[in-house]
């Protein structure tokens, strides 16, 4: 050790000035070469991450949504329309003004004569583009029936109603339990953003799937 020392401190003295005045020219383009480096391959993956929050966030707010609007119904005692609206890529909460199959065969539904708009929920938030969330399902995907029976509910006129009625339950025109299933991706990473939100008519149940590749499926 006492020879290592010995050396160092030798090569010290031999070495120029300029070596302990601080970094040369070369060593600061060697550093932002580094850095522009790692910047480029931290950046991308980076974006990617963010992609991915962003689409879960506004899948789970989907879920929030509908059932925030079954309590409302329950609570209020009347139908409440929780709409997927795909051109403004938002959620409208209505308030019917009514009850049962009513509401459904009304030639205005969902908006029913004294119906309310009681809020529009933007999907489109935290920087993230309308272009960035699609309804449907992605090609290559499964497109049968989720665990639960559940098919995907077409969009009209690039909409989707999901009515509740006071106890809670969703029906069709005639009076019996319907189910809705909404399916939701981000095209820009469309097998890593897959989800399906599934509405159980009779008891209102509300269930979030995701794509899961492993299985080629979607699961809860």
């Amino acid at each position: 050790m006492a020879g290592l020392a010995g050396a160092i401190m030798y090569y010290s003295r031999l070495a120029p000035p300029s070596a302990h005045s601080g970094f040369s020219t070369i060593d600061l383009i060697i550093v932002v070469a580094l850095v522009g480096v790692l910047s480029a391959l931290a950046v991308p993956q980076m974006i990617s991450q963010r992609r991915l929050i962003r689409s879960a966030a506004f899948t789970r707010e989907i879920v929030t949504q509908i059932r925030l609007a079954r309590q409302q119904a329950i609570s209020q005692r009347e139908a409440i329309t929780l709409q997927y609206n795909q051109t403004q890529r938002a959620l409208v909460l209505i308030e019917d003004n009514a009850s049962g199959t009513a509401v459904l065969t009304d030639p205005g539904y969902p908006n029913t004569a004294g119906s309310t708009v009681i809020r529009t929920t933007p999907l489109a938030v935290g920087g993230l583009p309308k272009s960035e969330i699609s309804y449907g399902i992605p090609t290559g995907l499964p497109t049968g029936a989720l665990g639960d029976g559940v098919t995907r509910t077409p969009l009209s006129s690039s909409k989707v109603n999901i009515t509740f009625q006071p106890d809670g339950s969703v029906l069709d025109a005639n009076g019996n339990p319907i189910k809705r299933d909404l399916f939701i991706y981000n095209p820009k990473a469309a097998r890593e953003t897959a989800a399906a939100i599934s509405v159980l008519g009779a008891a209102g149940r509300v269930k979030l799937w995701r794509y899961d590749s492993n299985v080629n499926k979607y699961v809860e």
